[in-house]
Formats: structure tokens, C-alpha cells, sequence
């Protein structure tokens, strides 16, 4: 497949694009700065722009086949960034004709919320807050964006390795007291199994380690 990964320089970003190029894709890294993202593959194309500044998207998202948004907050950005950042590649994708997307939300975004545990609560009503407001506002463009999508809320993120071994589902419960982990690698692995069924089209999942 052609796959387009969004802030590809992030960490499930980076895992992304490391591991679509190991399963054969050709891919293209839309990245604000190229220096940081030092893979180096024939089957990869790094394109330089700016998910605030729509015109530079376009030529990313032309004959693609799917996009893999992996878009987190920066210092310095506005409140909304990673909100208006997404409905601009949603143009993006519909000037280009391409439907399918897949987006990398958090845990405490829309249900998930009530079905996170005490710690995970505390953590995202007071450090998170503002990068979960942004992913609220990111989510409703994209249910409303009238594309295929799938929408991923991990759990915490860590730098493990790929496991193979995670909880994935609309519902998820937690134990009351439970600080629930999973690796940015396992996500990236599970973006990647999807691209070519149609399980949880329409659907947003939380995932966690199992």
C-alpha cells in the first residue's frame, strides 16, 4: 500500500513508518522537520510542510491509498492545534479522493473517559487537559469528516517493544486503582494489521497492554 503517516517524527509516528516499511508499503513522512527523522529507506518519501498550513498537505495526500494520523501537541502551538491540523488533511483527503483514514487519539477522549481508572482520571483532568480538549475537537472532525476512519485511544504510552499482546475495544474497562500501559510500538503494529480490514471502521477503540 501507499500509506501517508502524519507527525511521523512523533513517537508512534516514527514506529509507524519503521514498521510499514518492514512489511513491504511504500511511505510517505509528512514531517515540519526532516533532520528529525533519521530513517533512511528506498520505499520511503519524506515531504516537508505544515498540518496548520494547508496547502502544504495536498501534495502529501495525492495517490495515497490510506492516512495514518499520528498528530500530538507541541510547545508554543494554540490550544487547537492538532484539531485544526486534522480538518486541514481531512480537506486534504477529499480534494485528493482518498477515503480511508486512521487516527491516534488518547485514552480519555469522548467514553473512554468513564471507563478509565482513578490515576488515569487525575492525570488526564489536570496535566492533560488541554491536549484532551484538542483531541475532543479533533475526534468530531473526524466522525463528521464523512470518511472511512478508525479513531485509536491508547492507553499510557511507553517505548516498548512490540508485543503482539494488548486489549483493544469501544468498551474497555479498568480496575479502579489500575495505571494502564501499552508501547507505542504495539500501537503502531495494530494501526498496521488494520489497513486492510474493515473491523472497527466507524469505530473508536481504546487499546491497552494486555
Amino acid at each position: 500500500m501507499q500509506v501517508l503517516v502524519v507527525g511521523a517524527t512523533g513517537g508512534t509516528g516514527r514506529q509507524v513508518v519503521e514498521q510499514a516499511l518492514q512489511s513491504g508499503h511504500f511511505v510517505t513522512a509528512f514531517v515540519r522537520d526532516p533532520a528529525k527523522l533519521s530513517i533512511q529507506h528506498p520505499k520511503l518519501t519524506v515531504l516537508t510542510g505544515d498540518v496548520l498550513k494547508s496547502e502544504t498537505l495536498l501534495p502529501a495526500v495525492r495517490r495515497q491509498d490510506v492516512v495514518i494520523c499520528s498528530l500530538g501537541s507541541r510547545p508554543g502551538q494554540t490550544d487547537q492545534a492538532v484539531a485544526e491540523g486534522t480538518r486541514n488533511l481531512i480537506a486534504a483527503m477529499h480534494q485528493a479522493g482518498v477515503q480511508q483514514l486512521f487516527v491516534v487519539s488518547s485514552l480519555g477522549v469522548g467514553t473512554s473517559y468513564e471507563e478509565a481508572s482513578l490515576p488515569s482520571k487525575l492525570i488526564i483532568k489536570t496535566l492533560l487537559s488541554g491536549v484532551i480538549a484538542d483531541k475532543e475537537k479533533q475526534e468530531q472532525a473526524v466522525r463528521e469528516s464523512g470518511l472511512d476512519w478508525t479513531i485509536v485511544r491508547p492507553t499510557s504510552l511507553t517505548n516498548g517493544p512490540v508485543t503482539g499482546h494488548y486489549r483493544i475495544g469501544e468498551h474497555l474497562p479498568f480496575s479502579r486503582f489500575d495505571f494502564p500501559r501499552i508501547s507505542r510500538a504495539d500501537v503502531a503494529a495494530f494501526l498496521l494489521n488494520q489497513l486492510d480490514k474493515d473491523t472497527y471502521r466507524q469505530k473508536a477503540v481504546t487499546i491497552t497492554g494486555a
